[in-house]
């Protein structure tokens, strides 16, 4: 009797924890990262929700991991997640509205830590083999650059600077960055940083609102500036300053190129072939103008609206990302559709490990 006893015991509770676990959020078809090569798609989430993730997919089979943080970890990674860059064996995710960056190892992408005491992280570069930095601040307070060493994951040193900044890139032996002004959208300028001293070594007058910048092979700095908005005429609104700007930086002149409107609701709104000769940008569709241009083109290689672009280093194929419809879609050179999948909901952005 009392084994009989105990065996109904233990299958109610067995059916309990089943239950429990049924009600949880399932991983994706229970694949989690395993070494993984391909495209990790950041996906912002809603705001104000713990749904921010990355989206893993990997070209050569179209395997897919819609929430793979969630896949590895059983856990959110956080509200609002707004870059991702891979440093050797870890992966760094800042997560805005969670304030913080959390560090994954590469290998089965487990968080190895978090890193709080942040208030606005955005963007994140690899400064140099020994740092990364992350950049802070939504205009009013908190504008600084901080600097992580990759060794002992901690905050080595800030910088502060003007007002918000956006989006860093490392480009040869320094970091630029765009101040685009945070919630204020007054800012101008692009700083370049020295990593080695960790100082502001020149400053660059560009459009209003810069948001994102990409280098090209002459070793120019194309930085997209996405313009004061005007909302007095609401619900129409009209930009002011908006446009490309192409930094040289052998000469220090910044060449302004002027849009005549402005539709793109993202901030990763430019992009550069592989070999750097040709530069992709926003602004309903998709553009392309090369690196030698004097003026931009007047139709789209690819009609559409995409909060993000990205290239592929490999292929040079180009993604667009899709807020509306949570999906990638993967074109080639020509403009041509290749393929699409499915994301997380708001993707920004893609950062490829195809080695």
């Amino acid at each position: 009797m009392k084994s009989n006893l105990m065996r109904k015991i233990m299958l109610l509770c067995a059916g309990a924890i089943i239950m429990l676990v049924s009600c949880e959020k399932d991983p994706d078809n229970g694949i989690t990262a395993k070494n993984m090569k391909g495209m990790f798609v950041v996906c912002e989430g809603n705001f104000g929700s713990a749904e921010g993730d990355i989206t893993w997919y990997n070209p050569e089979d179209g395997n897919t991991v819609k929430s793979l943080y969630y896949s590895a970890n059983g856990t959110e990674l956080g509200d609002v997640a707004q870059s991702f860059i891979i440093a050797d064996t870890l992966g760094l995710i800042t997560v805005n509205n969670s304030q913080k960056v959390t560090v994954v190892n590469m290998k089965d992408f487990v968080a190895v830590k978090n890193l709080n005491n942040f208030s606005y992280p955005r963007s994140i570069t690899r400064a140099n083999e020994k740092t990364v930095y992350v950049a802070n601040g939504n205009g009013f307070a908190d504008n600084y650059i901080y600097s992580i060493d990759l060794t002992t994951l901690k905050k080595t040193d800030s910088l502060e600077v003007s007002t918000g900044p956006e989006t860093l890139i490392t480009a040869g032996d320094k970091v630029y960055a765009t101040i685009s002004g945070g919630w204020n959208n007054d800012g101008n300028t692009v700083i370049e940083i020295n990593p080695e001293t960790f100082e502001i070594t020149k400053t660059y007058t560009v459009g209003s609102c810069p948001v994102d910048l990409v280098a090209d092979n002459n070793k120019n700095i194309w930085v997209y500036c996405k313009g004061i908005a005007d909302y007095s005429a609401y619900p129409d609104v009209t930009y002011t300053g908006m446009g490309l700007c192409k930094i040289d930086r052998t000469t220090g002149n910044v060449t302004t190129f002027e849009f005549t409107e402005m539709v793109s609701p993202g901030i990763y709104n430019v992009a550069a072939s592989p070999d750097g000769k040709t530069i992709y940008y926003l602004n309903d569709g998709v553009f392309a103008v090369a690196s030698t241009a004097t003026s931009l083109p007047a139709s789209a290689l690819i009609d559409g609206s995409f909060y993000g672009i990205d290239v592929d280093p490999k292929s040079g194929n180009l993604v667009g990302l899709d807020a509306v419809n949570s999906k990638a879609v993967v074109f080639n050179t020509n403009g041509i559709e290749q393929y699409s999948f499915e994301t997380g909901n708001f993707p920004n952005s893609v950062i490829f490990s195809i080695e």
